[in-house]
């Protein structure tokens, strides 16, 4: 098993101690794992003197303890992540296991003070960005804002009770994504992070301000919302069949036609329908652009029956005409 100990109070030298640990020689912002403990990299951005941010993106090939140590400071650690841990909450420090759970990915809360200790298992995908908010970033609105304050302090309470019914939005799965897996045919860069690390922090912000309208943002059933992740899945891999309906995708989520259309839209900011003939039309312009297929052998792999409406369509999502030739 490899142990690394560290904390949070100084980017500059925890980015030093990971990088002499794994990476000596390495000059980028990557700090690659070497091949015996695991595959992928580290990542640390700092987005102010105050605002930290940090991204894994890893698969372990040994076992490997973190001991993440308490600071003095009110520190605020936003952990988003799209793997499962197994949390235990002691009275100095939070144990957390590595788990094969399934997850559509959550976000917890944490102050500094209090110290975790992590296992990752040998095997385990890790995906996932932190942002750290130093105290005296925070300080000067919480001194405005006690309601705020104690909003904040019941977001860290919360969002470890109730891990399991919390998950990322829409918008914040996006940011997630192109935070820890890029397009690599983008330009990336510092500024590339820096400005995806902001507005994944507001979403937090926002949760935040929810509790001002009652209304609780771990107020989530997490069986519900695994199961519009299998639909979602479902609809992804029969692409080449004919839309079944909302009411039979709802029985397969075990939910009220209502209630799965509403939390479908709110997951995927689209409605079934809209979301399975968008995927539909991704996978035709892999089709197209990508294999070199006509026109024709498209439409027959996915079912598509009227080629003027296809083609409008495909027009329509990625402003551009597919190749006429059939």
């Amino acid at each position: 098993m490899c142990k690394y100990v560290f904390d949070f109070s100084d980017i500059d030298k925890l980015r030093d101690y990971f990088r002499s640990q794994l990476d000596p020689n390495s000059i980028s912002d990557r700090i690659y794992f070497p091949p015996e403990i695991g595959e992928g990299y580290l990542s640390y951005y700092k987005i102010s003197p105050e605002v930290f941010l940090l991204v894994n993106n890893y698969r372990a090939n040994t076992d490997i303890e973190y001991i993440r140590r308490p600071i003095d400071e009110k520190d605020i650690i936003l952990h988003f992540r799209k793997y499962a841990l197994d949390h235990q909450i002691e009275e100095d420090q939070i144990i957390s296991t590595y788990s094969d759970n399934y997850t559509p990915g959550n976000m917890r809360c944490m102050d500094a003070r209090q110290g975790e200790q992590v296992f990752i298992t040998k095997g385990a995908e890790v995906r996932s960005t932190m942002i750290v908010l130093k105290s005296s970033y925070t300080k000067s609105f919480f001194m405005k804002s006690n309601d705020m304050a104690e909003k904040v302090d019941s977001y860290i309470r919360y969002s470890h009770q109730h891990i399991h019914k919390f998950y990322l939005s829409y918008k914040q799965s996006n940011l997630f994504d192109q935070i820890v897996q890029p397009d690599l045919n983008k330009i990336e860069n510092y500024l590339y992070y820096i400005a995806r690390g902001i507005r994944l922090l507001e979403t937090f912000w926002k949760d935040v301000l929810k509790w001002e309208t009652a209304s609780n943002p771990f107020n989530v059933n997490s069986a519900q919302v695994g199961n519009i992740y299998k639909v979602s899945n479902y609809l992804k891999e029969n692409l080449h069949e004919p839309f079944i309906g909302v009411d039979q995708l709802a029985t397969m989520a075990h939910m009220s036609r209502t209630n799965f259309f509403n939390m479908f839209k709110e997951i995927h900011d689209q409605t079934p329908l809209e979301f399975f003939n968008n995927k539909k039309l991704e996978s035709s312009y892999n089709m197209i652009f990508g294999e070199g297929l006509s026109i024709k052998e498209v439409m027959d792999a996915l079912n598509y029956s009227n080629s003027s409406k296809f083609k409008k369509a495909f027009f329509n999502k990625f402003d551009i005409y597919p190749d006429i030739n059939i």
